[in-house]
């Protein structure tokens, strides 16, 4: 009996420690729970004072170039904002401009009218741009929250449980406002400072993941703990369990007990009185017995209540650990969503900065090329006049030229069929040099005329190049079989040109690779045609090249080959004027290209020039 009281007041001392440190563990959750919920509650009460007392003191700093007769200076609030709150119960207390302040609600933006001030936040999705077109020309500041770098007149950003802000001076002047030189001196004016500002707020959430991961570490030192005590209730109720084995033993023997004394009853009667004290003794055992029952059962009601408390207080550790799960995504999110926002901002900075500097760039570039196509324009009209001139010039000077040169020739013709019996030898050779040398002045002259009226030809059609070389080489059929000369061409594209000006480009470099021949050689002439892009171009050309098996061009005369009236040769050698790659070099350059030549001595030689496709 005494064990048992014994083993009872053991067992409640044990139930009782176990149930205090449970109650103590829950009582910390719960109040580590009251205080971080207070403690947000109150930050974010400061948190809203700290952005009314913003709004005041911008709107304070700020001077109104335009007088406003009014007597009330107002503040509108566009969207359903809580601040309309804290700016009234500030409106209370302060004046700006001296002045009472009055706090009106807009709901759009076509609402807005009347105000000093318009304060917007961000997260109620109205467009800075429409707003700045609504309040133009009004003597109206806007105050924004959170909106993107530089697009608004005042711009207050959240960093952690502060603010800052950047001023737009140029959108100011535009509304006939300025800043002070206090607002505009602790302004934020550059992305370096915003970078700063993220990494500062950075710095305080890594700060409240570490406070986190602390609470996380004693809350599973608080887990560790409750299991020991589970352990501890497991041992209690094992002794129990061992303490219902005694009982069952102890009525074992009272059933033997029993038995023997009935026995007894029957062979000795002197044994009665022995048998009245056990039964007294067996009445006395049942008695402790149903007691013992009866204890059995309360502290199993007792461990199936604390049973229950012990799940009840689980669920809600777990779901307590659920919510702090919560709120690391939470945080996760939210520097995820920071990092996302820096490198937005970033981007949109770094865009606006580049769009500026190409637009700058193109205006300059516009400025400058419309100064040079005004100077283009100028000399195109003073060239013209001067080729127009040139033209009339050249005409003149070719038709007065030769009108005496006629006469001569016809003098001498005269002379020498009418006094060819009377001239002595020396004098008939004078006679004819002199009537050689005019009919080559002729020539030359009929060749710079030519030559000036290149380039006139306004009429461009489409040529096909193999029917138009096709036909040079029919014209020039006579000089061909007598030179024994060999012409190949295939695949010649058609292009956009003036046809007889084609014509004479042709002309000219196969009469050339005709006549400037070795002796003993009969000329081959092969000519083909490609693509090519010059460089630092972009347009496609036509490149064609005509190749000769003829006597060469010297180094020495390359810089030289295309000037006018210029020849390598004695005209007793090579006839001509000397002027026939002048003209090629023109009618190239007049379409756009360019012409050149790669030559070896008494190897042969080809010449290239190029068209621009159409």
């Amino acid at each position: 009996m005494a064990l048992t009281v014994l083993f009872k007041y053991y067992y409640d001392f044990k139930l009782m420690k176990a149930r205090t440190l449970l109650y103590v563990f829950i009582f910390c959750l719960q109040s580590w729970g009251s205080v971080l919920h207070s403690q947000a509650t109150l930050n974010e009460q400061i948190k809203r004072v700290k952005r009314a007392l913003f709004i005041f003191n911008i709107s304070d700093q700020i001077q109104f170039l335009d007088s406003n007769e009014n007597p009330d200076f107002t503040i509108g609030v566009l969207g359903q904002d809580r601040t309309i709150i804290d700016l009234r119960g500030l409106s209370q207390k302060r004046q700006i401009k001296n002045k009472p302040v009055r706090v009106l609600s807009f709901k759009n933006i076509k609402d807005i009218q009347d105000v000093d001030v318009v304060y917007v936040n961000h997260n109620k999705n109205f467009d800075v741009s429409y707003i700045l077109n609504k309040i133009s020309g009004n003597n109206t500041l806007l105050i924004t929250e959170d909106y993107p770098f530089n697009t608004s007149m005042v711009n207050i950003v959240n960093i952690g449980e502060e603010f800052q802000y950047e001023i737009n001076e140029d959108l100011l002047n535009g509304n006939n406002l300025s800043a002070t030189y206090s607002l505009k001196e602790h302004a934020i004016s550059s992305i370096e400072k915003w970078k700063q500002l993220f990494q500062n707020t950075e710095h305080q959430l890594e700060a409240t993941q570490e406070a986190l991961e602390l609470a996380k570490d004693d809350i599973k030192h608080k887990n560790a703990n409750l299991s020991k005590q589970k352990k501890t209730i497991n041992t209690i109720n094992s002794q129990i369990h061992q303490q219902k084995n005694v009982l069952k033993t102890q009525e074992s023997e009272i059933n033997e007990l029993t038995t023997l004394s009935e026995f007894q009853k029957k062979k000795y009667s002197e044994k009665l009185i022995i048998e009245k004290q056990l039964e007294n003794r067996i009445l006395e055992q049942m008695e402790a017995l149903k007691e013992k029952q009866a204890f059995i059962s309360s502290n199993n009601a007792t461990i199936t209540l604390q049973q229950d408390t012990l799940a009840h207080q689980k669920q809600e550790i777990e779901a307590k650990l659920e919510k702090i799960n919560l709120i690391n995504k939470s945080l996760s999110t939210q520097k995820t969503v920071n990092y996302l926002l820096l490198a937005l901002l970033i981007i949109i900075v770094t865009s606006v900065i580049l769009i500026y500097r190409n637009y700058r760039s193109i205006k300059l570039l516009n400025e400058d090329l419309q100064e040079k196509n005004n100077d283009i324009f100028n000399k195109s009209l003073e060239i013209a006049s001067k080729n127009k001139e040139l033209e009339e010039f050249a005409y003149i000077t070719s038709h007065d030229l030769k009108e005496p040169l006629t006469t001569i020739s016809g003098l001498i013709d005269l002379l020498q069929d009418d006094y060819r019996d009377q001239l002595d030898e020396d004098a008939i050779i004078s006679m004819n040099f002199i009537s050689k040398s005019s009919y080559r002045m002729r020539n030359l002259i009929d060749a710079l005329l030519n030559y000036s009226r290149l380039g006139k030809a306004n009429e461009k059609t489409e040529i096909n190049c193999n029917t138009l070389v096709s036909d040079i080489i029919h014209d020039l059929d006579n000089a061909i079989h007598r030179n024994h000369a060999v012409i190949s061409y295939q695949d010649l594209p058609t292009v956009r040109a003036s046809e007889i000006e084609l014509r004479v480009l042709f002309q000219n470099l196969i009469n050339n690779a005709i006549k400037f021949r070795k002796s003993d050689t009969s000329p081959i002439i092969n000519i083909s045609c490609g693509t090519m892009v010059p460089d630092h171009q972009t347009q496609v050309f036509w490149k064609f090249e005509v190749t000769d098996n003829g006597i060469g061009i010297k180094k020495q005369h390359k810089d030289k080959i295309f000037a006018i009236f210029q020849r390598l040769h004695s005209r007793e050698t090579y006839e001509g004027t000397g002027i026939g790659l002048a003209f090629c070099k023109k009618i190239v350059e007049t379409l756009g290209g360019q012409i050149w030549f790669e030559s070896t001595l008494n190897e042969g030689t080809t010449f290239f020039f190029t068209i621009p496709q159409q």
